[in-house]
């Protein structure tokens, strides 16, 4: 992995706000933590890398040749194939009761507009391309690719990518979302 192009740490580090959102390429670590009202939490370590954008004709050409997308696609609005690699990692913290896998909720990533106000809605097909990133089961320690597809306006040049975590306040301070660049 390029050391240059692995960011974590403080709310100052790449990826921790829309002004300092991550550009493609670059790895963010981060956290999210995972249990149940009735146990101690635990923590994971998340690496997240957008390594490639797809928009326009080249994004319908390809939903068309995977076969099971519709044309569900907001007027003014164009498909944003997004493939992202992501790594799911044991932190240590807990008792290790939480053994169940992880998966990536549907609306994990949502797509914005450039000042990070605009949260543009997720397309309503049924199916995500090959291999989709959202409700693939993760054990600790694996480190997966795959693609989601969202939906952005035509002519939108800057628009942001949010993975949300919840945002609340823990140990850690608070977690909100790590932000992404879906532009070179």
């Amino acid at each position: 992995m390029d050391e240059k192009k692995t960011k974590s740490g403080p709310s100052g580090a790449s990826g921790n706000s829309r002004d300092r959102a991550a550009s493609l390429g670059t790895t963010v670590k981060t956290k999210i933590e995972r249990g149940d009202r009735y146990s101690a939490p635990e923590i994971y370590n998340l690496e997240i890398t957008v390594l490639e954008v797809v928009r326009g004709k080249e994004a319908w050409d390809r939903i068309r040749a995977e076969g099971t997308f519709q044309d569900d696609f907001k007027a003014g609005f164009e498909p944003c194939l997004i493939r992202i690699k992501f790594g799911y990692f044991k932190k240590g913290r807990g008792f290790g009761h939480n053994k169940s896998p992880y998966e990536i909720p549907d609306d994990a990533f949502r797509a914005l507009s450039q000042d990070g106000e605009t949260e543009y809605p997720i397309p309503s097909s049924p199916e995500q391309p090959r291999p989709r990133l959202s409700k693939t089961p993760f054990i600790s320690g694996d480190i997966k690719e795959g693609w989601i597809l969202l939906q952005v306006p035509e002519g939108e040049e800057r628009p942001l990518l949010t993975f949300k975590r919840d945002y609340r306040e823990n140990a850690y301070g608070f977690w909100g979302p790590v932000w992404f660049q879906l532009w070179t």
